[in-house]
C-alpha cells in the first residue's frame, strides 16, 4: 500500500500489516498510531470511524489497536502559519508573502499616515 508519513510526508509503500513497532524508515516514527490510520477522523466519536474501536486517548504515539489500517497521514500535518496565510492569498488571487515580512513593518504600514 502506497501512503505517507504523517510525521515527515515521507512516501511510504508496505506489503501486508503494519506492526506495533513499525517505523517510518526517513523520520524512524511510529506508524502504528491513531493519527495514521485510515479510520482517523478528528470529527467522528472518540475520533475514529471505526465503531468498535477502544478509546486511544494518544493520537500520536504507537498504540495496540486491532483495528489500525495504515491512511494516509501527510494532509493532516499541520501547515506553518506562512503556509496558511499563503493559501489565504491565493485564494483571494494576492501574490505569496515574500517571505521576511517583519511584523513591527506591517504594523508601522497600518498605523502609517496617508
Amino acid at each position: 500500500m502506497a501512503t505517507t508519513c504523517y510525521g515527515c510526508g515521507a512516501a511510504l509503500a508496505f506489503d501486508g500489516p503494519i506492526g506495533r513497532r513499525t517505523t517510518c524508515p526517513e523520520c524512524d516514527a511510529d506508524l502504528h498510531r491513531c493519527i495514521n490510520c485510515r479510520h482517523y477522523d478528528e470529527a467522528a466519536g472518540n475520533e475514529c470511524r471505526e465503531p468498535h474501536a477502544d478509546r486511544i486517548v494518544d493520537k500520536l504515539g504507537s498504540n495496540p489497536c486491532d483495528l489500525y489500517q495504515l491512511g494516509d497521514g501527510a494532509p493532516r500535518r499541520r501547515k506553518s502559519s506562512r503556509q496558511a496565510k499563503d493559501a489565504l492569498r491565493a485564494l483571494f488571487g494576492e501574490a505569496p508573502s515574500g517571505g521576511d515580512d517583519d511584523p513591527r513593518d506591517a504594523l508601522e504600514a497600518l498605523f502609517r499616515k496617508k
